[in-house]
């Protein structure tokens, strides 16, 4: 049986309703009373025969089915604000909600300060942001923007801007150094405590500039950058890092870098978002916004 319209509204509701994290914040955007809102969503579920959220007096939840229901009532909306873009309803002050992507290095640094900025020029745009390292399937999941860092192959479905570009770096903390002599070749490192991403793999360049591919073995592989660079602080181990990530910590002496000569990798950083004849006006100033501030940091754009 297809949605009804009193589906459709549900489902807006529903949306906004995560969005805000709250009924009383969605019912003050949609202009309902949180009772109203309430109503909406149990009939909503009930209607689907599923629980989509979990109530308690501190905060809202998703359910794994209320996750899967949001991916499309996401996509929905943003194709609904599209509409409503092309019948001129947008004002000169951009306002909604741009569902971003980003990795998890960059989104540690300089994206938030980049977002920061962001929110004080544009106050009544709400950035959702997901991080995480995986490539996220851009339409499936309801996402407006990306930002990546690693290659991935061109999708013919998706608008490609380039940022800048990022180099690595093989670092490790002075404490670690101290019990263990500094690796002079890539090959050393096989008598190295070596920290990884999961699924990255370490690619130097060799003689001719032929790449070359080490065999590495350690205490830790992570799938948060975070966790890497921490440990790597913590005189655990080496690790292989963005450079604007650990800036602060190479001049500040809290890192070393090795095997410079042999670090040839730079990714290029872009953004990308879906292909559509016309961007919400949130989505546009948000795309605007943060390519130029990137290429400012990147110098690479």
């Amino acid at each position: 049986m297809g949605a009804s319209l009193d589906d459709l509204v549900a489902m807006t509701v529903f949306a906004r309703v995560v969005e805000a994290n709250s009924f009383s914040g969605a019912a003050a955007r949609l202009g309902l009373s949180k009772s109203a809102v309430s109503t909406r969503i149990t009939a909503l579920e009930r209607r689907l025969g599923v629980q989509l959220l979990q109530r308690t007096t501190r905060r809202l939840s998703l359910t794994h089915e209320g996750a899967r229901l949001y991916e499309r009532c996401a996509h929905l909306l943003s194709v609904a604000d599209e509409a409503s873009d092309l019948l001129g309803h947008v004002g000169t002050i951009p306002e909604g909600t741009v569902r971003v992507a980003a990795p998890v290095g960059l989104s540690l640094h300089p994206l938030v300060s980049v977002l920061e900025k962001f929110a004080e020029r544009y106050p009544r745009v709400q950035v959702d942001l997901s991080v995480s390292d995986r490539q996220v399937d851009m339409l499936a999941e309801g996402f407006d923007v990306a930002v990546r860092l690693r290659p991935h192959p061109h999708e013919r479905t998706l608008i490609e801007r380039r940022l800048g570009t990022e180099r690595t770096a093989i670092c490790g903390a002075p404490s670690y150094f101290a019990r263990r002599a500094p690796p002079q070749t890539p090959h050393d490192l096989t008598h190295h405590n070596c920290l990884r991403m999961k699924g990255s793999k370490w690619v130097f360049q060799g003689q001719g500039g032929a790449p070359l591919l080490v065999p590495l073995s350690g205490t830790l592989v992570a799938d948060d950058i975070a966790v890497v660079r921490e440990a790597a602080l913590e005189g655990m181990g080496l690790a292989r890092l963005p450079r604007s990530l650990i800036d602060a910590d190479l001049r500040e002496g809290r890192l070393v870098t090795v095997l410079d000569a042999y670090v040839p990798d730079v990714f290029t950083i872009t953004l990308v978002y879906p292909q559509r004849k016309h961007l919400p006006h949130r989505v546009r100033v948000f795309i605007d916004f943060v390519t130029e501030h990137f290429r400012k940091v990147f110098r690479g754009g």
